[in-house]
């Protein structure tokens, strides 16, 4: 019965979408992917990633529509996703990679942040909410966000290399990659 009510709704639909001569293979494409959303996998901890780039496809949806405009955050959010996905799905064995992960996801966030309240002069509070909302949008079930602080809970508690070098040669990093993403004309020559 809910089959033949989902059928029944993408062919009106289609109909609908071709007197008003709206690409019909876009709303295919959209009608295919909500009922596919609807077989349970989206409260899995994977979720559902149609084109396997690590980034379930609620997510990649909202980074690239939020931030569409701003291909510096988009970057790093879609990048951030990616290690949560990879994070969330980790054994808890894998002690090591949930290092390197959290680490990696740490220079993601810190280079964004940095950018931003540094060079942009953007409002820390507003700044900080986003983050906070994207981070609901990747860690919205029980399981996952249960998974993730298990994570954080594997973590051994030292700290970083944080040398001078080490500091200066990220900073520089990320901002070659932030000159890279919002005007590639500006890109160091190092």
């Amino acid at each position: 019965m809910k089959k033949m009510m989902i059928i029944t709704y993408i062919v009106s639909s289609l109909t609908i979408a071709n007197a008003l001569e709206i690409d019909s293979i876009k709303w295919t494409q959209d009608y295919e992917m909500l009922v596919n959303l609807n077989g349970g996998v989206e409260n899995t901890i994977e979720g559902l990633d149609q084109n396997n780039n690590g980034i379930r496809d609620d997510v990649e949806y909202y980074v690239e529509h939020r931030y569409k405009d701003k291909p510096f955050q988009k970057t790093l959010f879609l990048e951030a996703a990616q290690k949560i996905q990879k994070i969330i799905a980790l054994p808890k064995e894998a002690t090591k990679d949930h290092i390197k992960l959290d680490q990696e996801l740490l220079e993601i966030y810190t280079c964004r942040d940095y950018m931003l309240y540094k060079l942009e002069d953007k409002d820390i509070k507003t700044e900080l909410k986003e983050k906070m909302i994207f981070k609901s949008k990747v860690l919205n079930t029980n399981k996952r966000l249960s998974a993730y602080i298990d994570h954080k809970k594997l973590l051994p508690f030292e700290d970083d290399d944080l040398s001078d070098n080490t500091l200066d040669s990220r900073r520089v990093a990320c901002q070659d990659r932030y000159k890279a993403l919002t005007n590639p004309d500006l890109v160091s020559s190092k």
